[in-house]
């Protein structure tokens, strides 16, 4: 047994009332204030192919990074403005914040490949408006929760895609970083977890499981390794929707495929308080974007 699975399991046992506090949930985030304003920016021809922009104070250039909320990949959850607190404490703390919206299961056009092709559209779209945001895109960290998570990871993985898929794109955006916050980087590995997290077949009907063979190959982080941009993983003890041994795993599958990859184990937090900037979980995400832009000494 892993030193990490112990550890977890020796928590869980000395801390049985632990799990029953009272955890963020994701009205919290909806309901935060944030102070920063932002531009909306039309990137398709679809309502749902927006992205929000926040700039930061400075003349940059900025780091920029790719924010991606979660819920499920589904429509019936709110969309970005579940990661506007998450944008809003990152623009103060000096980034550029690109909160992108998409197409979701329930959307017309939704799922494969419109979910995957509005993502990689919008990180593509920031070539267009680098040079008058001042946007570094020699430093691009792309992040997300939950399904975000996934969006994120996948985005830093995609230049792996077969030139036969939907897809491909020959020259994708570079990502330097991906920091998943609670990530579901393995879909096939989720889709046996169960039903309860996110409904019924979710994933299949995410990946169009029943109308093409190998759909995880270009859908799914875990079957596009090694990528170059370093990883890191933030799993919670509580998280019910993600446990953390999903982050386990997928760290686990980026480093035996030759990448760089780290797992940090928040012990007392559940599935929200890693993107809510007033917890101290936040603090110790924000550390990790403050330490992706330190130069490392040559």
């Amino acid at each position: 047994m892993s030193k990490l699975l112990t550890v977890l399991l020796v928590f869980l046992m000395i801390t049985p009332t632990l799990a029953a506090q009272d955890l963020v949930h994701w009205q919290d985030l909806l309901d935060a204030e944030t102070t920063r304003s932002f531009e909306r920016i039309q990137v398709g021809t679809d309502s749902l192919q927006f992205a929000d922009l926040w700039l930061p104070d400075g003349e940059g250039p900025h780091p920029v990074v790719i924010l991606i909320h979660g819920g499920c990949w589904q429509s019936i959850y709110p969309g970005v403005a579940l990661t506007n607190p998450m944008a809003d404490a990152l623009a103060r703390d000096g980034f550029a914040v690109w909160n992108v919206e998409y197409r979701r299961l329930g959307d017309d056009g939704g799922a494969y490949p419109g979910t995957f092709l509005d993502v990689a559209q919008s990180a593509d779209f920031l070539r267009e408006i680098a040079e008058i945001n001042h946007l570094n895109l020699d430093l691009v960290i792309a992040s997300g929760h939950s399904a975000g998570g996934h969006l994120a990871t996948w985005l830093a993985s995609r230049k792996n895609i077969s030139p036969e898929s939907p897809l491909y794109k020959s020259n994708p955006l570079q990502i330097h970083q991906s920091i998943s916050l609670a990530g579901i980087n393995n879909l096939e590995e989720y889709a046996r977890y169960g039903s309860a997290p996110c409904g019924e077949k979710t994933v299949e009907k995410l990946v169009d499981y029943l109308n093409r063979e190998s759909p995880f190959l270009d859908t799914s982080p875990a079957e596009l390794l090694p990528f170059s941009a370093s990883h890191v993983e933030i799993s919670a003890a509580f998280d019910s929707p993600v446990p953390p041994f999903f982050g386990r795993n997928f760290v686990r599958q980026v480093q035996n495929s030759g990448g760089n990859a780290s797992l940090i184990l928040q012990p007392e937090a559940g599935h929200y308080e890693m993107t809510a900037p007033w917890t101290h979980e936040w603090n110790q995400v924000l550390d990790l974007f403050r330490q992706s832009i330190i130069p490392i000494p040559e």
